[in-house]
């Protein structure tokens, strides 16, 4: 007879062992770790430009899976899926690493705080 619990528990430790981890937090974890990138932030870590990410969603819409969505008149970008489709249709493993790995390098920089004047005088106390 199948044991549905201990075949669940055995494909959740194939996937750690694989380095698969679950998913934690919400949405805005998500966001504030990099899982929500502006087309222009993709054209970065892809080395390409902006047009060709919008060429790239342009083809995974019609493949039924949109990289992102346009809110207002910026293009917001899914990391998850901007990765596997790098991985699917432009280079394979390697080009998907080397996304992952720039989105790495630029990440905190996108993410620090920013001043709202940059070099604005403080007014009075």
């Amino acid at each position: 007879m199948l044991d549905r619990n201990r075949m669940i528990e055995q494909l959740l430790q194939w996937l750690a062992d694989l380095g698969w981890k679950p998913p934690t937090g919400d949405v805005i974890d998500e966001v504030t770790n990099g899982g929500l990138l502006t087309a222009q932030q993709v054209a970065v870590i892809c080395e390409v430009s902006d047009q060709t990410i919008y060429r790239w969603n342009e083809d995974a819409a019609r493949r039924g899976e949109p990289l992102g969505w346009k809110q207002a008149t910026t293009w917001l970008i899914g990391t998850t899926r901007l990765l596997n489709y790098v991985e699917k249709h432009q280079g394979g493993l390697p080009a998907r690493v080397k996304a992952q790995n720039r989105h790495r390098d630029f990440w905190p920089i996108w993410s620090a705080p920013q001043e709202l004047c940059p070099g604005a005088k403080p007014g009075p106390t």
